[in-house]
């Protein structure tokens, strides 16, 4: 045993209430809570504290560890997660060296790469592999390197055949310097033995994951909006509906990492889900059409929430829910978001302080 534990577990023994009432403390937490006795003083090294807390709960090691790096480096960078970036590998890529994505459930990279091209001011075109595509895949690798362009090849493990020719036909344009300096060469593929090594090699990969927790899953949500902001009538209103079904689908995919406690099947909710709650959203507020609302649109009339909580929970998120009690619990959760109270007047007033009884 190490020197500095010596005689614990007889002080364990002697005290065992004192040590139970550490270890399953709740305000504060056991890694923040004295430790019994004179071992609060022995350990006042954050280590050795955890090694008693990793014996008696291995759970709370991981906030321990937070807290020590917090703590030691003074910055939220090193135990904050971070989203991957397509702007952080764009930079290594370039007209022969392809930007490859790994497909993760729950995430599609198409708005985080339409956005990106919006910003750089590049045309992006768009093939989804599948049945019948090839020729029309392989026409427009040619056609886009010759301008310029972006091309965005996804699902590309639905069609492994096609990858060596496609390779092939990009070494053939880049010999041939049949290419723009801008065009580049984006595909995304879910993880598959048959994907040829050649074209891994050559690639910048990264892999799309959505975040763990609900800030950084909202954070990359609001990343990917864009100008959605300024299509409606009720722009206020339709804001703060904005905020509402980010925290909804938040919740749902937080709730899948607790299995079977969070629910009782595997539901593959994913950002195209979002995207179309969105356009609903829009839709039932007011999209502006050239810049004109759409006929029979009121910013004064009620907003019909009724209909956008069946559109959500119902058509679109519950069209994958199979399971009884799931489906009760979207329900819940989209009437208890999805009313009049989310778009509220503001409680704060701008420059000056929040009136305290709020």
């Amino acid at each position: 045993m190490l020197p500095a534990f010596a005689n614990i577990c007889q002080a364990i023994q002697l005290s065992t209430k004192e040590w139970k009432n550490w270890y399953s403390s709740k305000k504060p937490e056991p890694e923040e809570a004295q430790l019994p006795g004179e071992w609060e003083t022995k350990c006042e090294e954050p280590l050795r504290k955890m090694i008693i807390l990793r014996c008696f709960r291995p759970d709370r090691v991981i906030f321990a560890v937070k807290n020590y790096i917090l703590a030691s480096l003074k910055s939220q960078e090193f135990i904050t997660s971070k989203a991957t970036q397509i702007q952080d590998i764009y930079k290594d890529s370039a007209h022969d060296t392809p930007i490859i994505v790994v497909l993760t459930q729950g995430v599609d990279p198409t708005d985080m790469i339409e956005k990106f091209g919006e910003e750089n001011e590049v045309k992006i075109n768009s093939i989804s592999l599948g049945k019948g595509q090839s020729d029309k895949a392989l026409k427009s690798l040619q056609k886009d390197a010759e301008e310029g362009n972006w091309f965005f090849l996804s699902n590309c493990h639905l069609s492994v055949s096609l990858l060596p020719e496609l390779e092939q036909r990009l070494d053939e344009i880049c010999v041939n310097n049949q290419y723009e300096k801008s065009f580049r060469l984006i595909m995304s593929a879910s993880p598959t033995e048959n994907f040829p090594i050649s074209l891994l090699q050559r690639s910048v990969k990264m892999t799309m994951e959505p975040p763990r927790g609900i800030k950084p899953n909202m954070t990359r949500l609001y990343r990917n909006i864009g100008a959605t902001f300024t299509q409606v009538d009720k722009e206020q209103a339709f804001r703060k509906a904005i905020f509402g079904l980010c925290w909804f689908h938040t919740l749902l995919l937080e709730r899948k990492k607790f299995k079977s406690l969070g629910w009782n099947s595997n539901y593959p909710f994913n950002d195209s889900d979002w995207q179309v709650c969105a356009d609903t959203l829009a839709n039932e507020m007011g999209r502006y059409k050239e810049g004109q609302p759409i006929p029979g649109y009121n910013k004064k009339a009620p907003i019909p929430w009724q209909a956008i909580t069946y559109l959500i929970a119902k058509a679109n998120y519950g069209g994958r829910v199979t399971d009884d009690r799931d489906i009760r619990l979207i329900d819940v959760y989209a009437s208890e978001i999805f009313n009049d109270e989310l778009i509220m007047p503001e409680r704060w007033r701008p420059g000056v302080d929040m009136d305290p009884k709020y």
